[in-house]
C-alpha cells in the first residue's frame, strides 16, 4: 500500500480515464531518487490492467542519459510482449496496414513486433546501406504504432522515470 499519495493517485487515475475515453494526454512524474516515483506507478498497475489497458515503465539511469530515447524504445518493445498474449492477430493485421512497405523500419526499431508474427522465420529485416534513423523518424514511427496499438478499449500507460541527481 501506498501512504501519503491519495492525491497524486487521484490525478493519475483521472487522467487515465480521460485517455480512456480517448483523449491524448501525457503526466509528468518528478522528484528525487527514493521519493516514490515507481511505487506511485506501480499502485495504477492493477487498475489499468484490469480494464484492459497496459503499463509499461522503464527507469533511466545514469547510462541512459546519452540515449534517451532508449528507454521508450524498450518500453515500447514490452508492450509487444503484452499483446502478443491477448489481441495479437487483430493488432497484427493493423500493423501491417499501417506500415505496409515501412513494415520493416518498424521491426528495426521494435524487435519484439516480431512475437506478433509467428510466420517469420528471420524477423529482424537488415537495411542496407547503413541508414541511420533519426529522432524525427523514430518519433513518427512510434507514433504510428501507438496509433495502432492503442484504443479506448486497449490504452497505453508508459511510464519512464528520470531520478533527479543529489547534489
Amino acid at each position: 500500500k501506498l501512504y501519503g499519495r491519495d492525491k497524486e493517485e487521484t490525478l493519475i487515475t483521472d487522467a487515465f480515464c480521460r485517455v480512456s475515453r480517448g483523449k491524448s494526454e501525457a503526466f509528468f512524474i518528478g522528484g528525487f531518487s527514493g521519493s516514490g516515483k515507481s511505487m506511485l506507478v506501480n499502485s495504477l498497475r492493477n487498475t489499468v490492467n484490469a480494464v484492459g489497458g497496459y503499463t509499461i515503465k522503464h527507469k533511466f539511469d545514469a547510462m541512459s542519459r546519452g540515449k534517451p530515447l532508449s528507454g521508450v524504445i524498450s518500453a515500447f518493445n514490452q508492450v509487444c510482449q503484452m499483446i502478443k498474449g491477448t489481441s495479437r492477430p487483430v493488432i497484427a493485421k493493423k500493423l501491417r496496414e499501417e506500415f505496409g512497405v515501412d513494415f520493416s523500419l518498424l521491426m528495426r526499431l521494435l524487435p519484439s513486433v516480431s512475437a506478433l508474427f509467428p510466420e517469420f522465420v528471420n524477423p529482424i529485416t537488415r537495411v542496407e546501406g547503413g541508414e541511420a534513423m533519426n529522432v524525427r523518424s523514430v518519433c513518427f514511427t512510434l507514433l504510428r504504432f501507438v496509433r495502432v496499438v492503442s484504443s479506448p478499449r486497449h490504452p497505453i500507460m508508459v511510464s519512464t522515470t528520470v531520478p533527479i541527481p543529489d547534489i
